[in-house]
């Protein structure tokens, strides 16, 4: 072999050496990419909702008071534009869709919220001035825990964002050692289980245009509605017990425990019919007023006392219960520090707060981006 021929060798390897690398780290040249561009809104504009197969995914979206439709591979990538700008490899999701861990220790810094009820813009700017993301909406939290304790669904026209955003931010704080925790608030069962009674006139539209109901959108065989299924619906972090609406004294009195709340759930609550949960003791007590995702006893049972919050608490083995479903103007404090309220009046759309936990020192902090402390 001459040296020309040589060089023409070594050239030619070398160029195939560098595709290998390429598209071992950029798998998306070569891989099919479906986009879902919903940057245009003259009408309304909605999804994607991704129906999953064996080895493929049935996309569908709204467009401009529009249905689309499209099949695509689970290995290709789906490109969503618009308010959430979120390209992902569908086959590399199963990670997020998988039952999650209730308890969590060693966790330096947690970011809290509750309540999002599709005020998709709010939620943005209250993470972005907190720098738990940065100004394109990417995880910047490195290893912390954002915990968003309920009801993303109803009320508010931007649901769906919401969602795509928060598994958007899940999978990327994965990436960086941190983690993004959904807790199941009581809108969010409602919806799951057909209850939709409060969903925006938007998704009536949606519901028309694509001949689904919209429960039917997240249902059990949906990306979307797998993820859901596997969020708990009570969380531990170090010593902080995280619940949509508060743990009653009747959870003690059943020594129920947070596995057992979050396996009831799962199993036998949602996907359940009403008069099936209502006739059954034991359901009927978790999904109704004394249960953790319609319960308001910190906040209007007169007749709850310190001792009554210390009990719930030793039996959970905490020293603090962070809660939303019940609306504030701030972050509260009650009980001698033991309860907080996270529930700040997002739904609104004009103002909240997030809840700081950093080296076990609680703040909050606001649309202005400055921690203040709940106490010295």
């Amino acid at each position: 072999m001459n040296k020309s021929t040589r060089t023409v060798a070594g050239i030619i390897a070398f160029i195939v050496l560098a595709f290998v690398i390429i598209l071992n780290y950029y798998p998306w040249i070569t891989a099919p990419s479906l986009e879902v561009n919903l940057e245009d809104k003259e009408g309304i504009s909605d999804g994607p909702y991704v129906l999953l197969e064996e080895e493929t995914a049935e996309v569908q979206w709204v467009a401009n008071d529009s249905l689309y439709k499209q099949s695509i591979k689970t290995a290709g990538y789906l490109d969503i534009k618009g308010d959430v700008n979120y390209k992902f490899r569908i086959s590399d999701l199963p990670q997020l869709l998988q039952k999650k861990s209730s308890v969590y220790e060693g966790v330096e810094k947690m970011a809290v919220l509750s309540d999002i009820h599709g005020q998709y813009e709010l939620f943005i700017k209250l993470l972005e001035a907190n720098k738990i993301i940065d100004q394109k909406g990417n995880w910047n939290f490195e290893k912390g825990h954002l915990v968003i304790i309920g009801d993303a669904f109803d009320r508010g026209d931007k649901v769906t964002e919401t969602l795509w955003h928060i598994l958007k931010l899940s999978e990327q704080a994965h990436k960086a050692g941190g983690q993004v925790h959904y807790l199941l608030g009581n809108h969010d069962i409602m919806v799951l289980n057909a209850d939709l009674r409060y969903i925006n006139d938007k998704y009536k539209q949606v519901e028309r245009l694509s001949s689904t109901s919209y429960d039917q959108l997240f249902g059990q065989q949906t990306l979307m509605g797998e993820w859901l299924r596997t969020c708990p619906v009570v969380l531990k972090i170090n010593d902080i017990v995280f619940n949509h609406a508060g743990l009653s004294m009747e959870m003690v009195k059943n020594d129920l425990s947070i596995d057992a709340i979050n396996t009831t759930f799962a199993e036998q609550i949602i996907d359940n019919h009403r008069d099936s949960i209502r006739a059954d003791e034991h359901l009927s007590l978790l999904a109704r007023s004394q249960g953790p995702i319609w319960y308001r006893g910190y906040f209007r049972d007169s007749l709850l006392t310190t001792h009554s919050i210390d009990s719930i608490l030793h039996h959970f083995d905490a020293s603090h219960i962070v809660v939303g479903h019940t609306s504030m103007e701030r972050i509260e404090v009650l009980f001698d520090k033991r309860i907080l309220a996270a529930d700040t009046s997002i739904k609104r759309g004009n103002s909240g707060e997030l809840l700081i936990i950093e080296k076990g020192k609680y703040y909050r902090a606001g649309l202005d981006g400055v921690k203040k402390p709940l106490w010295k």
